[in-house]
């Protein structure tokens, strides 16, 4: 598996536990977004902190209810318009490259999503299994810092995800693998690089 993401995993490991399998990924082609409203907030940066504490209490709740798209119409309106153009970027994709995720979103796979949204990290990110849970992780950084923060976004028991199908039959796209939870739900991630798809699946089926 990549080198690079097995270290990255190494340091989010409980004490005894033990790392099988990492690589690298993305989502594939056509995963919707989730709604904003159930995703949380990001939290704010240092200066911003810095300066919300100068600012009066209720003048504070006052300003972040107006921002805040759950609570604020305005707010809101301007957040659909934003996302306008990735749900047509997503409908074109699920038209070209087929269904890459089932389940609502309080089913396995949604909640995978969200934490990934409420992470707001990179594109790329990692995702490894352990002999006792599966485990993802994004880089959070900032763009100019060449070194990457990593953090884990989401973390599942071994036996949440009930299988693996890597490269499956009929999909354009390379690398990609299909994590299928028990709930029935699943969602279509791709591999970085694409050739490490087939032996991080068996690996994970291996040592279940």
């Amino acid at each position: 598996m990549n080198r690079q993401a097995r270290e990255h995993a190494q340091n989010f490991l409980h004490q005894g536990e033990r790392l099988i399998a990492a690589c690298g990924y993305e989502l594939g082609p056509g995963v919707p977004t989730p709604p904003e409203d159930l995703v949380p907030p990001a939290e704010p940066a240092a200066l911003n902190r810095r300066i919300e504490e100068r600012i009066p209490g209720p003048l504070r709740r006052l300003i972040a209810a107006q921002l805040d798209p759950r609570h604020s119409r305005p707010a809101a309106a301007a957040n659909a318009v934003d996302r306008m153009p990735n749900a047509v970027d997503d409908l074109g994709s699920r038209m070209m490259h087929g269904t890459s995720m089932e389940g609502g979103w309080q089913s396995a796979a949604g909640r995978f999503l969200i934490g990934r949204a409420g992470a707001r990290g990179s594109v790329e990110g990692v995702l490894a299994v352990t002999d006792r849970r599966w485990i993802a992780l994004t880089d959070v950084s900032p763009l100019w810092r060449s070194t990457p923060t990593m953090k884990q976004y989401w973390e599942a028991p071994r036996a949440a995800v009930s299988a693996l199908r890597a490269n499956p039959k009929g999909m354009l796209q390379k690398g990609r693998v299909d994590i299928e939870f028990t709930d029935g739900s699943w969602v279509a991630v791709l591999t970085s690089p694409a050739a490490h798809a087939a032996p991080f699946a068996a690996a994970a089926a291996y040592h279940r």
